[in-house]
């Protein structure tokens, strides 16, 4: 059994549906029940490893399916069960926590439109559901090449779906800003060049009226002489606020911000109530205007973002994140192939290939392996937010050793010890801040070295075998991976002009993980039967369940299998002799 890896979207967020189904249990053991009436059969080991090889000259071929989804995952940070869209889940998307490009920049013209100090920017709310559903199937080959020294290979080819429910703004609450309606829509910088035009009007008619008023005592000047001050501070006022309503909300000869208040929203009634005030100081000064008000219209305001603007918030060039739309998923691709050796130590249980039972109780067996994992897999998108990979497309060198010792003639236990020295490798990732940003831009996209966290485990597989046919296990599995390390520092400027100072070092932040899984399998076999010319093909036929019990930055995750191994013996039969 491979070490786990856990990737993309598993890595840094990932969670799995608990549970079994107790209909599908029911099948399998009828199932199994019923192939059993047909055959006298095998002693049955089971799915687990343990220390046993394929019998010398014999090719043992293994498919094995196994289906896992999983919603939730183990926080990185106190192991505390939480929904696996935690990360894309947030109330409020603006320059912090979720860093928006364009978004920081609007705060000193807001200020200067509103008059609040700290303008709330915020695109809204974001409720984001995640389900993953994988099938992995397993390839194996393993062949004896005498009593003691097998080959192993492993070939994973693995399915992936990620239904994706992401639901910006649901309830209409804490929005202030959406895409600016005046960068798509002729209509709305006309509607912006008449607030624009009268209010620099306005700024003009003041300012002649101080000049001419300067010194005379017509009743026209009146209000102005008696507040020279106010009078220059509203031109003043009237200036700015004038450049800075171009500026966000854009006009025929200014293109605007990206975004723009939205109507209704806390900005867009400040920058409403700020016009209105304004309005009523150009009227104390110079009176009622011909005709209308001195400050005529309202900027048009941005709608509220919806399900289409978030995806062009995250899929378009313009707001300089360049990913893949928040969506359903779906690919295939080859794992990481496993090419490897194992040795027998030790073995007093008499049996090539552990086709008898043990012959006493206190029979032991110790074996050793290496394997060599190839990068064969597909990685996680890096433009893919919520991408899982096949695999982590780097090499690994890993040791195991066996040991199996029986208690009885029907039941033995197996310990197994796995250590994996995972190898450098480059890659491209977008670097973020902290763990869990969810949508760095494409300037974050940068090719780092890579040295992920060395694995060990440990694990213990009892078997009940009451009869040549069938086999009970159990399984527990406790697992550690340490953090991994990234390396690599970069200036770049971000989409809206902003200096960034990128450490890959941030990527390893919240890597560590643990875990403890249980599981439990049933198994029918046939090889006792053929090696007694009672059945036609020495095969093993499994059902296996296993569910994540606890852990740190895993996926909390269910898998049901089955297990098919076929013997096919290549020279000689000793298969036929083991009688």
């Amino acid at each position: 059994m491979p070490l786990p890896k856990y990737n993309g979207l598993l890595t840094h967020t990932a969670r799995v549906r608990g549970g079994i189904s107790r209909r599908v249990l029911k099948i399998a053991t009828v199932l199994l029940a019923a192939v059993a009436t047909d055959a006298t059969a095998q002693r049955a080991t089971g799915p687990w490893e343990d220390g046993s090889i394929a019998p010398r000259g014999v090719l043992r071929i293994g498919i094995n399916p196994r289906f896992a989804n999983w919603n939730e995952r183990y926080s990185r940070d106190n192991s505390a069960r939480e929904p696996l869209g935690t990360d894309f889940t947030r109330d409020s998307l603006g320059p912090a926590p979720a860093f928006l490009p364009y978004v920081a920049g609007l705060a000193p013209a807001l200020t200067t439109l509103t008059g609040l100090a700290s303008p709330p920017l915020s695109l809204g709310m974001l409720q984001t559901r995640l389900n993953v559903t994988e099938v992995q199937t397993h390839i194996t080959i393993d062949y004896g090449l005498n009593s003691r020294l097998g080959l192993q290979a492993l070939v994973p080819y693995v399915k992936n779906r990620v239904y994706v429910s992401a639901i910006p703004n649901q309830g209409d609450v804490g929005a202030t800003l959406g895409f600016n309606p005046s960068r798509s829509f002729p209509g709305a910088r006309q509607q912006n060049d008449l607030v624009v035009s009268t209010l620099g009007a306005a700024t003009s008619t003041l300012s002649s009226e101080l000049v001419r008023c300067q010194g005379i005592s017509d009743p026209s000047c009146t209000a102005i002489n008696a507040d020279r001050a106010g009078a220059t501070a509203l031109v003043q006022q009237a200036t700015q606020v004038s450049g800075a309503l171009a500026t966000v909300y854009g006009t025929s000869a200014l293109a605007g911000a990206l975004y723009a208040p939205v109507a209704g929203g806390a900005l867009h009634t400040a920058v409403d109530a700020r016009l209105t005030a304004i309005n009523a100081q150009f009227r104390n000064f110079l009176g009622a205007p011909p005709s209308g008000e001195w400050v005529n219209g309202r900027p048009v305001a941005a709608s509220l973002m919806a399900a289409s603007d978030f995806d062009r918030l995250i899929n378009g060039e313009e707001s300089g994140i360049s990913g893949r739309a928040m969506a359903d998923y779906e690919h295939s691709h080859v794992g990481d192939i496993e090419l490897g050796a194992k040795f027998i130590l030790l073995d007093t249980f008499g049996s090539p290939g552990a086709t008898l039972p043990p012959p006493h109780t206190g029979a032991i067996r110790v074996a050793a392996a290496g394997i060599y994992r190839l990068g064969t897999g597909q990685l996680d998108l890096p433009h893919d937010f919520t991408d899982v990979g096949t695999g982590d497309r780097q090499a690994d060198i890993e040791v195991r050793g066996f040991g199996d010792l029986a208690l009885s003639t029907k039941f033995w236990v197996s310990a197994i010890a796995r250590f994996a020295l995972q190898q450098p490798d480059q890659l491209v990732r977008r670097i973020t801040d902290q763990p869990g940003d969810p949508f760095p831009e494409l300037v974050r996209e940068q090719e780092v070295d890579r040295d992920l966290g060395d694995v060990y485990e440990f694990e213990v597989a009892p078997r009940f075998v009451p009869n040549d046919e069938f086999s009970l296990s159990a399984l527990y599995r406790y697992r550690h991976k340490g953090v991994d390390t990234y390396d690599g520092t970069f200036l770049v400027n971000s989409a809206d002009g902003t200096a960034l100072s990128l450490d890959a070092s941030t990527l390893g932040l919240g890597t560590e993980q643990t875990d403890q899984m249980f599981g439990f399998a049933i198994t029918f076999s046939t090889v006792r039967a053929y090696a007694r010319n009672a059945g036609r093909w020495p095969i093993e036929v499994s059902f296996m369940h296993t569910q994540t019990l606890s852990g740190k930055g895993v996926p909390r995750q269910s898998m049901n299998g089955f297990a098919l191994r076929l013997y096919r013996p290549i020279r000689g039969n000793v298969l036929k002799a083991a009688k």
